[in-house]
């Protein structure tokens, strides 16, 4: 695919929407930069000390007329153009939300929490390996007092390797998928808050034409490119169903999460199927009082009440499995350390010491990681 297309994409879009009335649009530019650095305690596989310019994204939000809503991001990490947030949304009806354009699966509380506000440097090991993140499709949305749902039908994400091959010999129909979300929070009161949850999805592979589906995943740490993990290539996949559970406790400055989600790989031709799950969870305590926001169903960043900013300590448990039967993807269990200051509401430094325990066809591997992250975002 030309990378060059979707900035240009991106930039008409922005100058005709400024060309139109300025009186029917509003226009906010957003963005953010994640610049991340790893010190590597290496075991098996020798992992370099490297930097990685983990999120570079520009884009604009707003509002069309009274009802309409919108937002653009690329995303122009590491010499890459990659669409993010790119959707048109009707927002005039009582009951929720109609959303069209590229997006988030709802699947997974951590996955739908903004990369700004997530405890962790990285998200959680089964996070990365079974949540969507974003697809292009329609969603609708709502919300009730103590309660949210959420459903979106999906096809690849604008990009997709059906897309760039495609008239090739190797295109082919796209996989399609529906997902679904609902959370509640019974308790919601006097600083006290539990948040409940489930989703689950079911789709196609991909690429229907070799029906092939893979899983893996970096070590909860992205300047490297080494995935201790990994199922390889599985084939003559007929659907992928999945499950998640979830759920959140919030007293004052203290905070507990955690999810469950397994995928069930159903394969045709007489092939055997798999189950593949992962879990994992986190603490957090602001050593500073203050406490994490919350809205829709998504847990929000911590706002610094002083000048000298915030400071938060966290912990993190995480385990996925990528064994069954004849498959042998491995298995791993991370355990991470983390400590950040949010200087104010738009700056953030962090710093992550990741404990790996993986094992894969036999062989161990069990390195220990240093991530650090400086992070601003508007």
């Amino acid at each position: 695919m030309n990378k060059k297309k979707p900035l240009a994409y991106a930039i008409a879009a922005a100058l005709a929407m400024v060309a139109v009335d300025a009186t029917a649009f509003e226009i906010n530019p957003r963005g953010r930069f994640h610049l991340d650095y790893a010190f590597h305690d290496s075991d098996a596989t020798d992992l370099d000390d490297t930097f990685r310019n983990r999120r570079s994204r520009l884009g604009l939000s707003g509002t069309i007329e009274d009802d309409w809503a919108y937002q653009i991001e690329y995303d122009f990490a590491e010499n890459d153009v990659a669409a993010r947030d790119i959707y048109l949304r009707y927002t005039g009806w009582d009951a929720g939300n109609l959303t069209i354009g590229q997006f988030k699966v709802p699947f997974s509380l951590e996955e739908l929490t903004s990369s700004n506000n997530i405890t962790f440097i990285e998200r959680a090991l089964p996070v990365g390996m079974y949540a969507q993140s974003r697809r292009t499709g329609v969603g609708f949305a709502g919300s009730g007092e103590s309660f949210t749902y959420s459903v979106m039908g999906f096809g690849q994400g604008i990009g997709s390797s059906v897309r760039s091959t495609a008239g090739s010999s190797n295109s082919g129909d796209e996989g399609i998928g529906l997902g679904g979300r609902m959370t509640f929070t019974p308790v919601n009161r006097d600083g006290n808050l539990l948040h409940l949850g489930i989703a689950v999805t079911t789709e196609e592979p991909e690429n229907k034409a070799d029906n092939q589906v893979r899983f893996r995943n970096r070590p909860e740490s992205r300047p490297t490119g080494i995935r201790l993990i990994d199922t390889g290539t599985i084939s003559d996949v007929d659907r992928i169903n999945q499950v998640g559970l979830e759920a959140g406790w919030q007293t004052g400055p203290f905070s507990i999460q955690g999810e469950w989600m397994r995928s069930d790989v159903n394969r045709n031709g007489g092939n055997p199927d798999y189950s593949l799950d992962g879990y994992y969870i986190n603490a957090s305590y602001v050593l500073t009082g203050e406490s994490r926001g919350y809205r829709g169903g998504v847990f929000r960043g911590i706002s610094p009440e002083r000048s000298s900013g915030a400071w938060e300590v966290a912990a993190r448990y995480s385990h996925a499995s990528l064994d069954d039967g004849d498959l042998a993807g491995g298995k791993e269990s991370n355990v991470t350390l983390g400590v950040n200051w949010y200087a104010n509401s738009r700056i953030r430094l962090m710093a992550n010491y990741i404990m790996v325990d993986s094992e894969r066809g036999g062989v161990s591997d069990d390195p220990n990681i240093f991530l650090v992250r400086a992070q601003v975002a508007f």
